[in-house]
């Protein structure tokens, strides 16, 4: 559907970036082997003609992240004075975990247009990964005003990234900020546990242990296999509820998980919950 919409605006319009890129996204939805097609005809395209869009759309979906960035390079030398190129330096060095890098680029997208949707959005992050949790909170609320009726964000965009935004006030303890945008938020579709999992810390957060248990309980229905959730119940009823054999037995059912569950986030997760059991233990003896 959408891209027998977008087909004539790219006739119309083929050098529009923007139009492109909700193209290449129309078409990466299209059948299982959407993604596939999508690359292999994108490397193809950049291959024949490195011109700056071709470029752009080839780091876009390019799977390997050096490769990504060195397409992303490309682009710069193609059409330095585009903040495209820049702005896709800047993704791409993010990608790979160079946030200096990708500051560096993503000023210069943004000095070349100040209202560059795409590298605001990417500014948030930065701030964000640097600890300015303030600074990327103003600037997430900004760059969702400017979005809000923009067709060429996709709604699941906005999601995400009124999501950051909470988790940024959650961090910042501004709990009842964090519940209003939520409240702003549509069904969360695939975010539903990560929703969950942050009303629960908001509500954690201004005093309501009984409906932050509510919502935590709601991102375990989520996604079963994930840990948060029910490391958020067992610390409310420790801490809030004040039911040890509750919490000891949500400890016991974490250490359970050690097993079979791999990874530091799962070692520390454990580690964590041993440690809350061995002193509750030790308060009831």
């Amino acid at each position: 559907m959408a891209r027998a919409i977008l087909a004539p605006v790219v006739l119309e319009r083929p050098e529009d970036i923007a139009v492109a890129l909700l193209m290449q996204d129309a078409e990466l939805r299209i059948g299982s082997d959407g993604a596939e097609r999508v690359l292999a005809a994108a490397r193809a395209r950049a291959e024949a003609e490195p011109s700056l869009l071709s470029l752009l759309l080839a780091a876009r979906v390019e799977p390997d992240a050096p490769a990504a960035l060195a397409l992303a390079r490309r682009a710069v030398l193609a059409q330095p004075e585009s903040p495209w190129g820049h702005y896709a330096e800047a993704f791409s060095s993010a990608r790979l975990g160079d946030w200096v890098g990708a500051q560096r680029a993503n000023a210069r997208a943004l000095e070349l247009d100040s209202g560059h949707r795409a590298a605001a959005r990417l500014e948030a992050a930065i701030l964000a990964r640097a600890g300015r949790n303030r600074e990327a909170i103003v600037a997430l609320r900004a760059w969702l005003a400017a979005v809000e009726n923009d067709p060429h964000f996709a709604g699941d965009a906005r999601v995400l990234a009124r999501l950051d935004l909470v988790q940024l006030l959650v961090l910042v303890r501004e709990d009842a900020a964090a519940l209003d945008e939520l409240a702003r938020l549509p069904e969360a579709g695939g975010q539903a546990l990560r929703r969950a999992c942050l009303e629960a810390a908001a509500l954690q957060g201004v005093g309501r242990p009984d409906e932050a248990l509510a919502a935590a309980r709601r991102g375990q229905s989520a996604d079963a296999t994930s840990l948060v959730p029910l490391i958020q119940e067992a610390l409310l009823q420790q801490y809030h509820r004040k039911d040890p054999t509750a919490a000891a037995d949500l400890w016991r059912k974490l250490l359970a998980t050690e097993e079979s569950r791999a990874g530091l986030g799962a070692l520390l997760d454990s580690v964590r919950a041993r440690i809350a059991l061995e002193r509750g233990a030790a308060e009831g003896e």
